[in-house]
């Protein structure tokens, strides 16, 4: 960071991020899906050396406002517990509105559990 001079990238990079309806797809068709109370998680494993994430935000989700608050928080969670993931996949993170009802420490566990659950089901 800019206090000590390193630099730490808070942005997930153009090739951690699915980009592509196809690569969605993928994931949905071939991959493991799990249902929680305040998302869902999509899980397939890839031939990269790193994982990729997708998320998507609906409008039941809410106005524009609460979906963009819902993505940057899965983003956040997926960039801070990404070495959870034990073997590199594409993950897609479906957010339910209740997820802005949750504090960040609550949400934090609940992804923690559920990255180490859907990994191990590769």
């Amino acid at each position: 960071n800019f206090l000590t001079g390193t630099s730490v990238s808070f942005i997930l990079s153009r090739k951690e991020r699915l980009s592509t309806r196809f690569e969605y797809l993928s994931v949905r068709e071939c991959g493991s899906s799990f249902r929680y109370n305040h998302f869902w998680v999509q899980l397939k494993a890839n031939n990269l050396e790193y994982s990729r994430l997708g998320v998507i935000a609906s409008k039941r989700v809410g106005n524009a406002v609460k979906r963009n608050q819902a993505k940057r928080l899965i983003r956040e969670l997926f960039r801070k517990y990404r070495s959870h993931i034990l073997v590199p996949s594409d993950v897609v993170v479906l957010a339910r509105s209740s997820i802005l009802k949750l504090s960040f420490s609550e949400l934090e566990q609940l992804f923690i559990k559920a990255l180490r659950k859907s990994s191990c089901h590769l």
